[in-house]
């Protein structure tokens, strides 16, 4: 399962779980380089996809 969400940035992110269970944020928009993809369950303490989306928006909104 995944949710694909348009932040307060504009641009389009991907937050899901990966093999290992941990919450990941990918910015699909285009190719971010070293922050193209985020783990949220170790940058944020996300354990569900819910919380990664609320830790994604919550980011945005503090730093435009």
């Amino acid at each position: 399962m995944s949710k694909t969400f348009k932040a307060s940035d504009g641009k389009t992110h991907k937050v899901f779980k990966d093999k290992k269970g941990h919450v990941v944020v990918d910015h699909t928009a285009k190719k971010g380089g070293k922050w193209d993809k985020i783990d949220l369950t170790k940058k944020a303490g996300a354990k569900t996809i819910n919380e990664g989306v609320k830790a994604v928006k919550s980011y945005h909104r503090k730093n435009g």
